[in-house]
């Protein structure tokens, strides 16, 4: 349910919803909700910054007053991460994980209350069987629901009533329940530690949630506050958290208004801004952008790997390529956001996409910075595909990996893109016009003599 986070959206007055792209605001900090990678799970972004984010960017889709999908980089909270959620819980907190739980609280009950009054606590505690546990588990609503209010819309789920819950006793006894059940919100949390070992960028909105496990009541989406929670979206108890019932807005991503946009990255010695792009949805380009895949036929000694243009202005979903840019400014590179374009992830593309093991654009972690992998950069006023600086292999940009061979062969340090690798042109005049010309070396050469040379990114003999 982590992923709840990543929905964005806008509207001035609480409408009926429709389904599309959006980014969920904070009505009050007006924080934007965005899901990068690593442990960045977080409403730590300002409008502006999200128009170049594309972690930002869900899909949402409503009926009534459910939310009945939630995508974004790849992940589905309401289709995937609830149920994940749900079934964590089920198969890995067996009877004898229960009973210790239960044994456990009733233990605190009795070092800290004796007499007629902890042995009533105690007897409620006992009462509640591994059964109990499982018929909770199985009523645990994976709807997630939203509600109007006169500035935007509340989103939560709702939880059943807790097996161990004080409120059918006196109120006496409700702190010294509730104490006793922080014993069994720890050991959740250690298990969903163990269980989402692989998903630890959801880990902390998981641990705000099981934090507040309580009575029955309704568990809303917020922007997390308290200790070990900075900066992070999570599900609390408004019993709990009485800022949990933020009130958010659903921001449609369109050109006109919220739109989603690519920041230049890497400048060549021409002024052409570039930028490695991936995203979990398709993209539309705007005039004056262009955007490349790579293809496995790779020059090493040359330094050159060849590209291919994609000619129709759509790049499909989760499907790195390399852009070329008006500019560096994201407004200067407005995309649109589609679902369905028809077109499908190039086959020969070798560019890949750095996801965790579930396929999520959460980004990579590396042990160190590997010579293997090559991402876009830029080396002597070139920009082209170099060797990673960084142990983190972003989500939302493409790599290389190149095989041993073929990084011993490149000596350069830097695969410039071109759109002719193989093929060598022959140019008969001495005086190429106003061409950017570097030597097989990747130096920029002003008065070339005769020889083999890369100009406009292709290999020519100049005589």
């Amino acid at each position: 349910m982590l992923l709840a986070i990543v929905l964005m959206g806008t509207m001035t007055t609480a409408e009926a919803q429709t389904n599309g792209f959006n980014r969920l605001k904070n009505v009050d900090t007006q924080h934007v909700a965005n899901l990068a990678g690593g442990m960045h799970f977080a409403p730590d972004v300002t409008m502006d910054e999200a128009h170049a984010l594309p972690g930002t960017v869900a899909y949402a889709a409503f009926e009534d007053n459910k939310v009945t999908q939630l995508s974004a980089q790849g992940i589905d909270v309401v289709n995937v991460i609830v149920p994940t959620m749900k079934a964590m819980i089920k198969e890995n907190f067996d009877e004898q994980t229960y009973y210790a739980l239960r044994d456990s609280a009733v233990a605190r009950v009795k070092s800290s209350m004796s007499g007629v009054m902890g042995t009533m606590l105690v007897g409620h505690i006992n009462k509640f069987t591994y059964d109990d546990f499982k018929n909770w588990v199985d009523e645990i609503d994976a709807t997630m629901y939203y509600e109007a209010t006169d500035k935007g819309y509340r989103l939560y789920f709702n939880s059943p009533k807790f097996p161990l819950n004080a409120g059918d006793l006196q109120s006496y006894f409700v702190g010294k329940v509730n104490s006793a059940l922080s014993v069994y919100r720890g050991t959740l949390q250690e298990m969903a530690y163990n269980y989402l070992a692989d998903y630890e960028e959801m880990l902390p909105a998981v641990f705000s949630m099981l934090s507040h496990f309580r009575f029955e009541d309704r568990f809303y989406l917020t922007e997390q506050t308290g200790e070990g929670y900075e900066k992070n979206f999570g599900f609390a108890n408004s019993l709990d958290y009485e800022q949990a019932k933020s009130v958010w807005e659903f921001c449609p991503v369109n050109k006109e208004a919220d739109f989603m946009g690519i920041k230049g990255q890497y400048q060549d010695a021409n002024g052409k801004w570039y930028a490695s792009f991936a995203a979990g949805f398709g993209i539309v380009l705007s005039e004056g952008m262009n955007a490349y895949y790579a293809v496995d036929e790779i020059d090493a000694p040359n330094s050159l790997i060849r590209r291919v243009k994609v000619e129709d202005g759509i790049v499909p979903a989760f499907t790195p390529v390399i852009m070329e840019l008006n500019g560096e400014d994201a407004a200067l590179n407005k995309v649109d956001v589609v679902v369905g374009t028809g077109s499908q992830p190039y086959s020969d593309n070798v560019l890949q996409l750095a996801t965790t093991e579930q396929g999520f654009l959460l980004g990579r972690m590396l042990e160190a910075p590997d010579a293997h992998y090559y991402v876009l950069g830029e080396k002597d006023g070139k920009v082209g595909l170099v060797p990673t600086q960084s142990t983190f292999l972003r989500p939302n940009e493409g790599y290389l990996y190149l095989a041993d061979s073929k990084v011993r062969l490149n000596t350069s340090g830097i695969l410039v893109l071109a759109d002719n690798v193989d093929g060598i042109e022959q140019v008969t005049s001495s005086n190429p016009s106003a061409a950017v010309i570097y030597d097989l070396q990747g130096r920029r050469v002003e008065k070339p003599t005769k020889g083999l040379y890369i100009v406009n990114g292709k290999k020519v003999v100049l005589q």
